[in-house]
């Protein structure tokens, strides 16, 4: 029976058996989902509701109308009317709503509330529908609230800190001017000692306040904020590199790496604990100790402005190995410098480009494709040297670095490589998995470190200030007032050390940092004020341009700021610093008032952007483009970074072929990104688009991003097999492209018109968007767009059977690209296609011999450049003309090497041609077994497709094999389940798609085949 599942909450979404339902006009949508609430309704009711304007013989008329387009979106009779005067929903078909949860489960419904009720749904026309929606979103608003309050009192109360802040975020989301809520947070951040937390939400809350009604928070906020914010101050002074006590988890971590250098494959090492309770300080001891001789210790680390930017950890730990690639003399395969180079800049042969083919950028290659290469380098480096990965925070960890690490440590085998890491105790969805992963199979030992005990903290003391008496009530206070977290216990250690007398300190830990920085000199706090921004690391050039100072000044402030151990060197090969601990440097960033913090985070952001290389190099510095950016306030810039840094990672396959024109420096596109979290970035740059929007309207600067933004959607829709919405995507691109004059876009979508035409064999869709696009690139004078739309025009022309003028065509487009290709040698593939369209007319006129002969060409020069993807339909077609020739050796020889291609590469064009045809060799071979998984392969890729030409082939597939069963038993013992029709069925099949396509000699050898 058909399920139809309906989510209600945030933007309505309809799906019946997995599959997206469109209803078919607003009114409709509106209609059922009044039905939905309310399960049934009369048809005044209705009609007053949806067509209040309309005479009742018009109103009635159309909500049967509406009716009947429901019945037949769903093809079932989900609504029904057993009385004349009564419409209500089918009881006997199962709907699914988000909303029924919601109301019935009082525990975890309030999960699925993920945004207000019919997100977005409007009628232009329908007072009363609008008047009956505003009131069931306050409705569903307030039992949210309701809900998420007793939550949030419930865990405070039980002191389930992080649990009551995670709730109380989510009140203050849903409405942001409750006061009360924000004061229970601050209450929170107070217990947790984040006071920083605690006055920048009060901060935020009065600039909304003020900008949004023109008032200030209430007395009772203001008052607890002035009792956070007046707390005292006292001085820091850092004492030499110390280390105390954490005995079992030494012991521990030692036991590990023993057996990792003894061979034993000793697990990775996770250091688990809240913040400041001494992960990296322990992590820190630990890799000092470490002495072995052949030992190579990579570290890293995770930043959370960096959460959603890929492999960004891994960046400085491949950077370091291709250095000690050089320093070595290793040479790799080509085809993993390929892969590296792409996924990781410094592996670029040269400064801004990488060596090799440039057209391979259109690859997206399989995952194992690039885990060949990075296991294959790692194994190669660790013959010599065994391998310790440091990373702090993985918290921080972007989902493709995990999965990369996850990789590494599930086929490290006996490969010398160790991984310890730190990580607070309260982390993601994606890090949660990988965790319980490697922990199910015992590659994985979670260390947990707690806040130590009293008597720990009087050794501790003891420890810390041997020379310093401290009185029995002075610890016990010392203990209570940091309850034994190891950052606090320093800092407030070097506070009292300052001051002598701990009365003059706040009652909280968290001003205690405020004393580090009193006896700084002016030019010193504004070194970092503007150390503070860069959550990583500040380079000595950038303080230069940014503080308007000396190197030498810039030098004498930061040795002042180094004997205070706030900053110490990062000791690379460019000059660059980095705050001793992120506690110190979030507490000075958040000393800058709003205003402040914006001026310089945009004065960063310009001065990172005059670094750009524009080339593969610059996805590095998106990150914190899109930071700095962001908190400068120039959303547009941020969306913009956003959306080229996305572009990166989503690579589009369903294009396969055409997209060879895109031939920028770069090389094959590893897909790492997985479709949840393409699409959670999806949503989110959409959203934040629309508010652009709605705050400065459509603005030339926010058109300019949504058409980047809607050809980026409409590829990625059309790739899952979601043609309708992508191609309607498609279509608004074109149009705002067209009316902003945005030449480039106008010609990428008229492209993926084009491309979408050649997988539907639409040949008139592709003639015009061939001519619209040759037209412009002709107007633009823009020679490669040129030869790239007489490519796809000769295309053109031979799927409407019109050869010679296609080869003419085809002619002119090689001509183009040789003119191109002595200026940059980037066009050599176009070059390729060409010739193999060539090929292929000759197929078509049963010339086989000339077509292997443009094939070979086409061939070689994928196999001189080192490309993956052209060559697989380059392989194919030869296969299908030296088949069809009688040469079955040459035939399956191609066949073989097309296959072996596309298990390496995430494409369909062309597969199930390839699997088919070999299943036809392989039962020539006796080979029944590996002949049926072949055309069951041949079935799946087929249908994945849903290309014309390649099923009628598959028929002729089915059909040769169904006259080959008559004789054998053997062969219908394998088949028969697979073929139960005869063979003329499937001759008549693959005859009426061919002649729907056009005439080829496939048609002959059906026939004959149907009359044997």
């Amino acid at each position: 029976m058909d399920l139809i599942q309906v989510k209600l909450f945030s933007t309505p979404t309809i799906t019946q058996n997995g599959e997206i339902v469109f209803l078919p006009f607003r009114k409709a949508e509106a209609l059922f989902y009044y039905l939905l609430v309310h399960q049934q309704a009369t048809r005044d009711e209705l009609v007053g509701l949806l067509w209040p304007e309309a005479g009742e013989e018009t109103a009635k008329k159309n909500l049967r109308q509406a009716m009947y387009k429901i019945r037949k979106a769903f093809d079932a009779e989900v609504i029904i009317s057993p009385q004349k005067s009564m419409v209500m929903l089918n009881p006997q078909i199962p709907i699914e709503t988000d909303l029924k949860t919601f109301l019935e489960d009082a525990e975890r419904g309030h999960e699925l509330y993920t945004g207000e009720f019919l997100q977005g749904f409007f009628l232009k026309e329908g007072n009363g529908f609008e008047e009956w929606l505003l009131l069931k979103r306050e409705q569903y608003r307030d039992q949210y609230i309701a809900r998420l309050n007793r939550l949030l009192e419930e865990h405070y109360e039980k002191n389930l800190l992080e649990d009551a802040e995670y709730f109380g975020k989510l009140i203050i989301t849903a409405d942001p001017f409750d006061e009360r809520t924000h004061r229970f947070l601050m209450l929170i951040y107070e217990a947790q000692g984040s006071f920083h937390k605690a006055l920048e939400l009060y901060r935020k809350l009065a600039d909304q306040l003020w900008r949004e009604l023109g008032i200030a928070p209430d007395q009772e906020t203001t008052t607890l904020y002035q009792q956070m914010s007046s707390m005292k101050k006292a001085r820091d002074k850092q004492p030499e590199d110390f280390f105390y006590g954490r005995y079992r988890e030494i012991n521990a971590l030692n036991h590990a790496y023993h057996r990792f250098t003894v061979g034993e494959d000793g697990k990775a090492a996770l250091l688990v604990g809240e913040a400041g309770v001494g992960k990296s300080k322990l992590k820190s001891h630990f890799v000092k100790s470490l002495q072995e001789e052949k030992l190579l210790v990579l570290e890293a680390n995770c930043y959370q402005a960096e959460e959603r930017d890929f492999l960004k950890p891994w960046q400085t730990i491949f950077g370091k190995l291709s250095e000690l690639l050089i320093e070595t003399d290793i040479r790799i395969p080509a085809h993993w410098q390929n892969i590296l180079a792409y996924l990781f800049p410094s592996f670029a042969a040269e400064k801004g480009e990488i060596k090799v083919n440039p057209v391979e950028q259109i690859d997206r290659l399989k995952f194992q494709v690039a885990e060949e290469a990075v296991l294959g380098l790692l194994k190669l480096i660790s013959q010599n040297k065994k391998l310790v990965f440091v990373f702090e925070d993985l918290q921080w960890m972007d989902p493709m670095s995990l999965s990369l690490l996850s990789s590494i440590l599930l086929h490290k085998e006996h490969s010398p490589i160790w991984l310890i890491a730190t990580c607070r105790n309260s982390y993601g969805k994606e890090v949660d998995r990988f965790i319980a992963s490697m922990s199910n199979v015992q590659l994985m030992e979670k260390i947990s470190l707690s806040r130590f005990t009293k008597p720990e903290v009087e050794e501790f003391i003891s420890g810390m200030f041997p020379e310093h008496m401290m009185t029995p009530a002075l610890k016990n206070r010392v203990y209570h007032e940091t309850e034994g977290n190891a950052f606090f216990l320093v800092e407030y250690l070097n506070a009292i050390r300052g001051k002598g007398n701990p009365e003059q300190m706040s009652a909280k830990i968290q001003d205690v940092l405020r004393c580090r920085l009193l006896d700084l000199s002016e030019e010193s706090m504004k070194l970092l004020n503007i150390a503070s921004l860069f959550f990583d690391k500040v380079s000595l050039r950038a303080l230069k341009i940014l503080s308007r100072k000396e190197e030498m000044e810039i030098l004498d402030i930061i040795e002042e700021l180094q004997s205070k151990y706030i900053l110490i060197d990062t000791e690379e090969e460019e000059s660059a610093f980095t705050f001793t601990h992120q506690k110190l440097r979030e507490f000075i960033y958040l000393q800058l008032s709003p205003a402040r913090r914006k001026i310089l985070h945009g004065k960063v952001a310009h001065l990172l952007e005059q670094s750009l290389q524009h080339d593969h190099r610059d996805r590095l510095v998106y990150s914190r483009l899109i930071y700095h950016f962001t908190h400068a306030g120039n959303r547009l810039a941020a969306l913009k970074y956003e959306i080229m840094n996305l572009d990166i990672y989503l690579d589009f396959s369903h294009e396969l072929f055409p997209l060879l024109e895109d031939e920028d420096l770069e090389k094959e596109k590893i897909q790492w990104l997985k479709e949840e979290e393409a699409l959670k970035q999806f949503n989110h740059i959409n959203r934040s688009l629309e508010q652009f929007k709605k705050d400065v309207g459509e603005k030339e600067e926010y058109l300019a991003l949504k058409i980047m933004f809607l050809h980026m959607e409409g590829r990625y829709y059309i790739k899952e097999g979601e043609y309708s919405q992508g191609l309607d995507v498609i279509y608004q691109m074109i149009e705002a492209a067209h009316a902003t004059k945005n030449s480039e876009y106008l010609l990428k979508g008229y492209r993926q018109m084009i491309y979408y035409g050649i997988q539907v064999h639409d040949i008139e869709q592709m003639a015009e968007y061939v001519e619209k696009g040759l037209a412009l690139a002709r107007t633009l004078d823009q020679q490669k767009e040129m030869g790239i739309f007489l490519r796809l025009k000769g295309l053109n022309k031979i799927m409407a059977g019109e050869f010679d003028g296609a080869e003419e065509m085809l002619h002119q487009s090689i001509e183009i690209f040789q003119r191109l290709n002595r200026k940059e040698d980037k066009y050599s593939l176009n070059i390729a296609a060409a010739y193999h369209y060539i090929g292929e007319i000759r197929r078509y006129n049963m010339k086989f011999s000339g077509a292997l002969h443009y094939y070979e060409q086409a061939i070689g020069i994928c196999e001189e450049k080192n490309v993956f993807r052209g060559s697989t339909i380059f392989y194919t077609h030869g296969g299908q003309a030296a088949f069809d020739m009688g040469d079955y050796l040459r035939a399956k020889n191609y066949f073989k090497k097309a296959i072996d291609t596309y298990n390496q590469l995430d494409t369909l064009w062309g597969r199930s041609t390839a699997e088919g045809y070999m299943a036809l060799l392989l039962i020539k071979e006796g080979d029944y077994g590996g002949a049926l998984d072949s055309l069951l392969r041949a079935e799946k890729f087929g249908e994945k497709l849903k290309s014309p030409y390649e099923r009628a082939l598959l028929c002729r597939v089915k059909a040769e094999i169904r006259v080959s069963m008559k004789n054998n038993k053997a062969l219908q013992k394998v088949f028969s389940g697979v073929l139960p029709v005869e063979a003329a069925v499937y001759c008549k099949q693959g005859i009426q798609l061919l002649q729907g396509i056009r005439e080829s000699y496939e048609i002959d050898i059906l026939q004959v085949l149907s009359r044997s």
